[in-house]
């Protein structure tokens, strides 16, 4: 199932919603008090059954999604709490129309519409002023979620490594995408994507920098890359900076390759990062400044790509 953060309806606070429909409430006219009264009460019921509905019927079925947009929305804002917030919005629906149909009877009744109606709207806003946290938790999620990238089906090479190890800068210029850089370690704390143009589109992705350590004591920038890796790859480009500039030894780099061998079953193109810097070229070495070995990695990722559609192609 696709997700589209970005098309998360923005989500009102408790006081906002109550004058809202209190607001549309008072513009209701009737023949009479009691014919009034029940204008309004209608109208107050259509508002926030609508509102409520259409809140919870933007939001996708979560435990439907995708396992990486699954477990990424889990990590940036919490799949329990979300949950939990979606079903305080249809409790409140649903206790506002009880309360709403309750004052309808009354009325009808024969009790006095405007007592009638004072009663209905103090505890219409009580009940909505419950659910205050859950409001302005679901509007703050949906601005976290927008750091959720929309992915398409190409063939996608995931960058990972140390933080600072040059990962953002080589994607910037292989690719369209253009991600925030600076030169100090965690700079990077988002997934960018891009894609590079050929006969075969390949997407790109540049992920947060990974720690050597193990996955439970990562946070929650690190759990980004590695789920990227996990789900997304269909070849991993480990960059590693053997001048150490980035601040990590040689050793703890290739600690950490070493790690992703051993836990992804996925092809690894080990690449050296500014090789303006350094003479070692036991691996493929690049650089941003001098180009060396750009062209090169971008050939071995269009060969790559071509070599999985042929064989997609001869599977079919």
């Amino acid at each position: 199932m696709t997700f589209n953060p970005r098309k998360l309806p923005t989500v009102l606070t408790s006081q906002e919603l109550i004058d809202k429909a209190f607001r549309k409430a008072s513009k209701v006219t009737g023949r009479n008090k009691k014919e009034k009264s029940l204008n309004k009460l209608s109208t107050i019921s259509n508002v926030l059954e609508s509102y409520f509905s259409r809140i919870v019927s933007e939001h996708p079925s979560y435990d439907n999604l995708a396992p990486f947009y699954r477990e990424m929305v889990d990590a940036v804002v919490g799949l329990g709490q979300l949950k939990k917030s979606l079903a305080a919005l249809q409790w409140a629906n649903s206790m506002t129309q009880k309360i709403i149909s309750r004052g309808i009877r009354k009325i009808k009744g024969g009790q006095n519409p405007e007592t009638v109606l004072k009663e209905v709207y103090g505890r219409i806003a009580s009940v909505i002023e419950q659910i205050d946290y859950e409001l302005r938790f679901l509007n703050e999620a949906k601005q976290k979620m927008r750091e959720i990238p929309t992915l398409s089906n190409d063939f996608t090479a995931v960058f990972a490594g140390y933080p600072n190890v040059g990962k953002s800068s080589i994607v910037s210029v292989i690719s369209t995408v253009k991600p925030e850089i600076a030169s100090y370690p965690f700079t990077t704390k988002k997934i960018y994507v891009g894609y590079i143009a050929g006969s075969k589109r390949i997407q790109v992705i540049d992920t947060p920098g990974l720690l050597d350590r193990p996955i439970e004591k990562r946070n929650r920038i690190e759990k980004r890359a590695i789920l990227a890796l996990k789900h997304l790859a269909d070849v991993i480009v480990f960059v590693i900076d053997p001048t150490e500039i980035c601040g990590f030894e040689l050793e703890k780099q290739l600690s950490l390759l070493s790690e992703i061998k051993s836990q992804f079953d996925i092809p690894i193109i080990e690449i050296y990062s500014k090789s303006d810097l350094h003479d070692k070229r036991d691996r493929l070495s690049v650089s941003i400044y001098t180009e060396n070995g750009i062209d090169e990695l971008v050939r071995i990722l269009k060969n790559m790509a071509e070599s999985k559609s042929d064989d997609v192609t001869g599977n079919d």
